[in-house]
């Protein structure tokens, strides 16, 4: 059983005036996000609204506040508030999905002292009745899934990741977690777990590398927020996958087609130095989400103030049941149809697109096209949303 792992940059840092928006919706529950900007210094995290039981939703947004540690990071707001040289910044993402309540906070800056500090704060909970939901309840057999998960970390990540990180102690497995429909994310504490350029680690595994240890029971929690649809492609799939390419953007990937490169480079780090290929720039950025995903953009000149997002690339994970290193050609053909056009690739042109021989179908949805390479064995090794 493979396991692939990824590295999770942080989210874009935003500023706003104290306010409330109504996002996502999940039965009658809803996102409600709240705001704060105190000096130079801002704070955003998402509650919960429109529960039948109110007593419970003020347990449940009691609960988040803690988690998310919201008083103490408005205290540490408050103390800087007359500071033009130090801030803070927390910015919080949140799911909401099948009465589950999963959310990622992180927080840079003046966070404890001066110095520049990075770390997460997570929160889990059922709404169902709102317990916290631990990570061995994602499990049938946890120890088991634990022993496994971490004997992986140390035998491969750890040697995969050693060049980009400053702290390297995959093991023991963090406390902190938090759910997407495309996988679950290990946060670790910065002294653990921490990127060259200092920030907390974070790990993200997809729930098809872990396919055989997830609970996938009706009432199990990664049923409820909707995983298998990530890791299973079926009739269903088909609309959902036009619909990503339509929009241009890979589920949980934070960047869509035609946003502009300089804006990601400045929010996300880079690996490395671009790579060039022969259809122009290849971009690693650091972060979860971004581990095997490449941005493609132009070449035209060294600088890329003025590059746009041209395509994104993934080479690990799953969209909508296209999971790499497990579908085959012929699944996709039967559920998507045949290709507007296929084009072979030999040694020479794979190496050119930093690929392998094989082939790859083009599918034209909207304006963007779907790229879809396979090995000579007939197996997805990448998707490739494109202008």
């Amino acid at each position: 059983m493979r396991i692939r792992l990824k590295i999770r940059r942080g989210f874009c840092l935003l500023a706003a005036g104290l306010c409330l928006l109504g996002t996502a919706l999940a039965g009658e529950a809803e996102l409600k996000e709240k705001r704060l900007e105190l000096g130079g210094s801002y704070l955003s995290y998402q509650t919960v609204a429109g529960m039948e039981e109110e007593t419970l939703q003020q347990q449940v947004n009691s609960r988040i506040a803690e988690d998310l540690r919201i008083q103490e990071f408005v205290a540490r707001m408050n103390a800087l508030i007359s500071d033009e040289k130090y801030h803070l910044t927390a910015k919080g993402s949140a799911l909401l999905e099948g009465e589950v309540y999963s959310a990622v906070l992180e927080a840079e800056g003046a966070v404890q002292s001066l110095r520049g500090t990075h770390l997460w704060a997570w929160s889990n909970i059922d709404l169902r009745d709102g317990h916290e939901i631990t990570l061995g309840e994602l499990f049938p057999e946890a120890e088991a899934a634990r022993e496994a998960l971490e004997d992986y970390l140390e035998e491969y990540v750890a040697e995969e990741l050693s060049a980009h990180l400053e702290n390297s102690e995959l093991t023991p497995l963090p406390e902190g977690f938090w759910l997407e429909k495309t996988g679950l994310t290990l946060l670790y504490p910065a002294e653990q777990l921490s990127t060259l350029s200092s920030r907390a680690g974070a790990v993200k595994i997809g729930w098809n590398e872990i396919r055989e240890w997830t609970d996938w029971s009706e009432d199990g929690i990664p049923a409820r927020i909707g995983a298998a649809d990530m890791v299973t492609m079926t009739e269903s799939s088909t609309a959902k996958i036009r619909e990503m390419t339509e929009i241009g953007q890979l589920p949980d990937i934070p960047v869509k087609l035609g946003d502009s490169v300089q804006e990601l480079t400045d929010a996300c780090h880079l690996l490395n130095d671009p790579d060039e290929y022969a259809g122009g720039r290849m971009f690693s950025p650091e972060g979860a989400a971004f581990r095997n995903v490449f941005i493609l953009s132009d070449a035209v000149s060294a600088k890329w103030d003025q590059s746009r997002v041209q395509g994104i690339r993934m080479d690990r994970g799953c969209a909508w049941g296209l999971c790499i290193g497990e579908t085959e050609q012929d699944t996709w053909h039967r559920l998507l149809g045949e290709p507007d056009h296929t084009v072979a690739f030999d040694e020479d042109s794979a190496e050119a697109y930093r690929t392998v021989p094989g082939t790859c179908d083009y599918y034209e949805f909207g304006d963007h096209t779907l790229q879809l390479y396979s090995d000579e064995s007939g197996l997805l090794i990448s998707i490739t949303l494109a202008e």
